[in-house]
């Protein structure tokens, strides 16, 4: 593995004002909706002892055995409620952590519950971040709600320094497309990372061989 360098060479004084001079695309969805239907109750729901937590384990048991520096950067993409930055942050006590989701009510218990952390309303396909700013980027469970997945992951690219890592659990539940879900096949994600120019690491099944998780590097 290419080993990442200058790893604090944007302060997050200067993550942060980039973040406030992003202009949120005035855009809403059925999805969106929903989803600040439930941040509320996010954090107790069933799921996140069944699947939602599992799958966050999972995810930084492949990056503790990657990533050394603990003054990292992290971005989660769909950060919901932050859940996912809560776990990174017991890990790498010492990572800057952010997060962006495009549900504002999750935006609002995530910053709340998260005091350690910066959270924006923002969207896959346009991340409130300098180039190559972050050490790692996640995205758990979200990608089948991106408007357009290619998209967002020219945009992960772009974030990520040389030698960044993307991690990304999706299910691959190909029924739920009858629901409107941009659920993606193994080799369709494969073929989608490797076309935004990130190279991929590893693939492993999870829960059932109901979510794959991919590990990236760029």
């Amino acid at each position: 593995m290419e080993r990442i360098k200058d790893s604090n060479c944007f302060s997050l004084g200067s993550i942060e004002r980039h973040m406030d001079n992003e202009i949120v695309p005035l855009r809403s969805s059925r999805d969106v909706k929903l989803f600040d239907q439930w941040a509320a109750t996010y954090d107790q729901s069933v799921l996140q002892r069944l699947l939602f937590g599992p799958v966050h384990s999972k995810m930084l048991d492949l990056l503790v055995r990657e990533l050394k520096d603990p003054r990292c950067c992290i971005i989660d993409v769909g950060c919901g409620t932050g859940r996912l930055l809560r776990a990174a942050s017991v890990r790498w006590p010492e990572a800057q952590l952010f997060g962006v989701d495009p549900a504002e009510h999750m935006v609002s218990e995530a910053s709340r519950l998260n005091p350690n952390a910066t959270f924006k309303l923002a969207w896959a396909e346009s991340l409130p971040f300098p180039d190559q700013s972050a050490d790692v980027v996640l995205s758990s469970l979200s990608f089948h709600h991106w408007r357009s997945q290619t998209k967002g992951l020219q945009e992960i690219a772009r974030v990520l320094r040389p030698g960044g890592l993307f991690c990304l659990a999706d299910h691959t539940i190909m029924l739920a497309r009858l629901f409107g879900e941009r659920v993606k096949s193994r080799n369709q994600i494969r073929a989608l990372i490797v076309g935004a120019g990130l190279a991929i690491r590893e693939q492993q099944r999870f829960g059932l061989r109901l979510v794959l998780i991919t590990l990236a590097q760029k």
